[in-house]
């Protein structure tokens, strides 16, 4: 597993973070622990949840497995989403639910409605915040959080000096160590552009075709601020446009013979390869943070970080292949040449 400095905070922990949006909603409390028992013994350091997640039940399983082993990991909760209190007959249907939608994955689309008329979005008050980090606290059985994030935030949010004052002090107060904002990338260029003092981290939907945030991004990396990438596959769509681009890079004549057979078969291997290293290669991006339930899409993210097999002139060259091509490839490197250097 790789490690990363978080920016000027101090804080240090692996660039592949666990997102925890599944656990107690899409994933049962046994997938839950599996996949958590797995991606911290694989050295993984860095645990991402919300109060909105699992309907509110995320961060308790988190806290409860984590137990003793907080001192050994980055734990990072957002506020701003309130789940509504469940029902006790709505509890006990949602493990019928995940084995209805394992045979009818069709029906997807229709639970998610549901699910999100249970919830309370842009609750963004200094009074939700008090509540909600005393919630996350006492369901994560600690006494701080290293990370803060505001969920799901609309730009408006930058203009509430009460709300980021609220968050300083906390930061002072101990029961947070750093301030942040999880947003969309319109909003993340919006912090960028005012610079708020009480935000000092940033988590955004990272989009592999589109360099334009990430090279806002990388110009910004130098400031000390610290930036995560979620939802890097960007769902079935973004994993099929992924492999139909490589595909076609890996039949072109104009790329080495070498990074064409690195290229085949297009599998998952290669798909988690590429895009994570993608996202954290000379981007700015410290840390990424897929949901990773399945055993099998966790092992495979864990070894793209760990053992990569593509090199840095290659990545690049991928980058520019597979973008709209505004982040450009490395002064100097030729897109037909083999490359000059094997280091990762």
């Amino acid at each position: 597993m790789r490690y990363a400095d978080l920016g000027s905070s101090g804080l240090k922990t692996s660039v592949l973070g666990f997102g925890c949006a599944a656990m107690m909603g899409r994933a049962g409390r046994k997938k839950s622990l599996r996949a958590l028992t797995a991606a911290y013994d694989a050295g993984i350091t860095f645990f991402d949840t919300a109060r909105s997640y699992g309907y509110g039940e995320s961060e308790g399983l988190l806290g409860e497995f984590l137990g003793g082993e907080r001192q050994r990991v980055i734990l990072s909760t957002k506020f701003g989403i309130v789940p509504a209190r469940q029902q006790w007959w709505k509890r006990a249907m949602k493990p019928m639910v995940r084995s209805f939608l394992s045979v009818a994955p069709s029906a997807r689309s229709l639970i998610r409605k549901q699910v999100a008329a249970q919830f309370q979005a842009q609750q963004l008050t200094t009074e939700v915040l008090k509540k909600s980090l005393d919630e996350s606290l006492r369901k994560l059985r600690t006494s701080y959080v290293d990370i803060l994030f505001m969920h799901s935030a609309p730009a408006s949010v930058l203009a509430q000096c009460d709300l980021l004052e609220a968050l300083e002090r906390l930061v002072s107060a101990g029961k947070i160590r750093v301030a942040g904002i999880s947003a969309d990338p319109d909003v993340i260029a919006a912090v960028l552009d005012s610079r708020p003092r009480a935000l000092r981290a940033m988590q955004f939907p990272v989009n592999s075709f589109d360099s334009a945030l990430m090279s806002r991004v990388a110009s910004a990396g130098h400031t000390g601020l610290i930036f995560m990438a979620n939802h890097p596959f960007g769902g079935s769509q973004g994993l099929s446009e992924m492999c139909a681009r490589l595909g076609e890079l890996a039949a072109s004549p104009s790329i080495s013979g070498e990074l064409r057979n690195k290229l085949k078969p297009i599998d998952e291997n290669v798909v988690s390869e590429v895009v994570l290293n993608l996202a954290l290669r000379d981007t700015g991006i410290q840390v990424v943070v897929p949901s990773m339930m399945e055993l099998n899409h966790l092992h495979a993210n864990i070894h793209a970080i760990s053992s990569c097999r593509f090199t840095t002139a290659e990545l690049a060259l991928i980058r520019y292949r597979t973008t709209d091509h505004s982040h450009s490839l490395p002064r100097g490197q030729n897109l037909t040449a083999e490359p000059k250097t094997n280091a990762n």
